[in-house]
């Protein structure tokens, strides 16, 4: 639920509450007050007089009512919004999971230090296996002579239009694939943007307060899966 939404609701419940404190107030001063008021009067003992807290805590239970009549609608209208959006990001999950799964770029995420903390299945173009690169530093995957002049670009904490864009680096294929002997890295052009907790807006603010996630990386084949070696494309099938 958006907060415009949330705050709807707010006020939707207040007007009812308030509409409701009304009609009951107006019953209890033109009908029932006449009826009630007087049986407590002639119940009180003398001292008690004309009784002035008796009013002040009819209007108080008055009130008291009108929320505990209206507060259940509202907890069913919130849960009921609460369920279809759970409903909505469980949709949303898993067609971007499908995305990720599906695409021939790699897709990986690194942690503040550069440690690869996700990896999507396309790196089995470098012969790795599901996860395998998982905890590996992404220094140790350039195979590059000037890797320490491009670490800086791809753990970037960058975002928008200062982040890294189409960067070429060679990626160092699985040691442990068979392929790593006769094809020792391929090309790729990386993307990468630092990921927050806030907003790019935010991000880009000075002086606020701010939380690093780590990095997302996208690397896209310069050459297409289709040209590479035959046991390249047979690992990453």
């Amino acid at each position: 639920m958006s907060p415009e939404d949330f705050k709807k609701k707010i006020w939707i419940h207040f007007g009812a509450t308030l509409c409701l404190v009304l009609v009951l107030s107006l019953v209890w001063e033109f009908g029932l007050e006449s009826v009630i008021k007087p049986v407590f009067q002639m119940s009180a003992s003398p001292s008690q007089g004309e009784m002035p807290w008796f009013d002040t805590t009819v209007h108080i239970g008055i009130i008291l009512f009108a929320m505990l009549f209206t507060i259940p609608g509202l907890m069913g209208k919130l849960h009921e919004t609460g369920k279809k959006t759970v409903l909505e990001l469980g949709k949303t999950e898993r067609r971007y999971k499908s995305i990720v799964e599906s695409t021939n770029d790699l897709i990986f995420q690194l942690d503040d230090h550069g440690i690869v903390v996700f990896a999507n299945p396309a790196m089995r173009l470098l012969g790795y296996e599901d996860g395998e690169m998982v905890g590996e530093f992404v220094g140790d995957l350039l195979y590059m002579d000037h890797k320490d002049e491009v670490l800086p670009r791809i753990m970037t904490k960058r975002v928008g239009h200062r982040a890294t864009y189409s960067l070429p680096v060679q990626l160092r294929t699985s040691p442990n694939s068979v392929i790593s002997n006769e094809i020792p890295a391929i090309e790729f052009a990386l993307d990468a943007c630092g990921l927050w907790e806030e907003s790019d807006e935010h991000v880009q603010t000075r002086g606020v307060d701010k939380n690093f996630i780590g990095t997302l990386c996208i690397a896209r084949p310069v050459i297409k899966p289709e040209d590479l070696h035959p046991q390249i494309r047979a690992e990453a099938v």
